[in-house]
């Protein structure tokens, strides 16, 4: 039987999709496009770190590829790569704040843009590192931030686990 929160994390992935097709392409600021794929994988990642597979990432990322018209199977390694290591390491670092969510939220999202650009440059794509990095990794990192941090905060809404309640009182008679 599917789980409610496997049901909203695939209704949400067909959001993002349809978002990264429909609303991408005509919310872009200086030729920067958000990545709502790449932003939803990262939040996933760290909402989901203990029952967070590798599946849903790759297919993310091969849908992406698909539509981007780049090399087939670039962002699929890149997102499962850097979306295991960031739930990972929010595994290991996290302490019930805002901050460290944030913090590997946009450590996540550049790893993946840098990884991305170093797998284009190194197959052929005609820019320098540092131009490719300037006018394309930070510039699309800062969007893909703020698009994280807006589908972080949904997804802790709609993703919270209910803890059941303890209760340590003992009924004297």
């Amino acid at each position: 039987m599917i789980a409610r929160t496997q049901i909203i994390e695939l209704i949400g992935a067909v959001v993002v999709v349809l978002l990264q097709v429909i609303v991408a392409p005509h919310i872009a600021l200086l030729s920067c496009v958000p990545n709502f794929i790449v932003a939803f994988a990262m939040v996933l990642s760290v909402m989901r770190r203990r029952a967070y597979g590798c599946v849903l990432p790759f297919v993310l990322g091969l849908l992406f590829d698909f539509m981007s018209g780049g090399p087939v199977g670039v962002m699929a390694f890149s997102l499962t790569l850097v979306s295991m290591f960031a739930s990972r390491a929010f595994l290991v670092l996290d302490n019930d704040t805002l901050f460290m969510p944030v913090i590997i939220l946009a450590a996540g999202l550049l790893a993946t843009e840098l990884c991305y650009a170093l797998f284009l440059l190194a197959l052929g794509y005609n820019a320098g590192f540092m131009e490719l990095f300037v006018y394309g990794v930070l510039p699309t990192f800062a969007y893909d931030l703020v698009v994280g941090i807006i589908l972080y905060l949904i997804a802790a809404r709609l993703l919270a686990v209910e803890e059941p309640t303890h209760h340590d009182v003992v009924q004297l008679r």
